[in-house]
């Protein structure tokens, strides 16, 4: 999503003006930098397609692909050492139930 430092707001692509400028105060907001190609087609002025890669800000830095959040990661860990402790005391509890 491109951001507007000036306007302190994000944009979504289709409320951009034209050449993905920002609609309140005139900033560009978006580049298009082309990317490892994917498959064949043409992509729309403004617009962020495969095989090409959308730069936010002037100062033509690479978005920052970010993996999954800390709080998913963790939840992620936690669901797991919960079902190995069920699992754990499933192998215990059937013995005695079987």
């Amino acid at each position: 999503m491109p951001w507007c430092d000036d306007c302190s707001k994000f944009w979504n692509p289709p409320q951009l003006a034209e050449g993905g400028s920002c609609p309140t105060c005139g900033r560009s907001l978006t580049k298009l930098v082309p990317a490892q190609t994917v498959g064949a087609g043409e992509v729309g002025a403004g617009e962020v397609g495969a095989g090409e890669v959308g730069v936010a800000g002037e100062g033509g830095r690479a978005a920052n692909l970010k993996g999954a959040p800390w709080h998913f990661k963790l939840l992620v860990v936690g669901v797991t050492g919960y079902m190995v402790y069920r699992v754990i005391w499933f192998i215990e509890w059937l013995p005695k139930h079987v």
